[in-house]
């Protein structure tokens, strides 16, 4: 399993791409910004690209998902919860102007698989599984590799957790997700959508939102 991580973007998302060095199949985590960057490493490392995974569906976790999709065929998945987001104006209408001059940029090409509470994909021998985790949006999702990684996008942060005050967002959901990630078993790699690398075990006893979530 290889991952490389990129930060793209305006408010700087983290970006992830993993794929199998024998089969060189891979998927891409949350391209939210950087599609000719992230194009010319799929190509320099000669990876299948099979899918689009999202862990939610704002804009700056989705910018480069049409040119992605286009370059590559691979089918893009997202939560079925997070659909009114994949609307140019339902998407970026909150944001005011900063939100007018993306506009433009906006370039969502459709999903090719709802995803949904344990929902699993797989490719170059692993396999992605989705876990709903509401609070930042409805549709907001962790998506676990195999044994070893946590995807965490917007839910769960380094000591951290997502914004809950855009539309769609719900602080009690965010605290009944931060407990269920809690009270999954093992350790993990937490890889988030913004901000420092962590993993489980530390979020577990260092993280202030999910120790509130666990003593509710």
């Amino acid at each position: 399993m290889q991952i490389k991580q990129f930060v793209v973007g305006d408010v700087a998302t983290n970006c992830y791409l993993v794929w199998d060095e024998t089969s060189h199949e891979g998927a891409i985590v949350d391209p939210g910004d950087r599609a000719e960057q992230l194009i010319q490493t799929i190509q320099e490392e000669h990876i299948q690209l099979k899918y689009i995974l999202l862990t939610h569906a704002h804009f700056d976790h989705i910018l480069a998902v049409g040119a992605i999709k286009r370059a590559t065929g691979a089918q893009v998945v997202v939560s079925k919860q997070d659909e009114y987001l994949l609307d140019a104006n339902a998407a970026l209408s909150p944001f005011g102007a900063y939100g007018r001059q993306l506009m433009s940029r906006f370039d969502f090409p459709g999903a090719d698989i709802w995803a949904g509470e344990g929902t699993t994909v797989s490719f170059g021998g692993m396999t992605a599984t989705y876990y709903s985790t509401p609070g930042h949006t409805p549709g907001s999702c962790v998506i676990r590799l195999d044994d070893a990684v946590l995807f965490t996008g917007d839910t769960l942060f380094r000591e951290n957790c997502g914004r809950t005050d855009l539309p769609g967002g719900n602080w009690n959901d965010m605290l009944r997700s931060l407990k269920k990630l809690h009270d999954m078993p093992g350790d993990f790699r937490v890889l988030p959508g913004h901000e420092g690398l962590s993993t489980l075990e530390h979020e577990r006893q260092h993280n202030p939102y999910m120790i509130e979530a666990v003593g509710r």
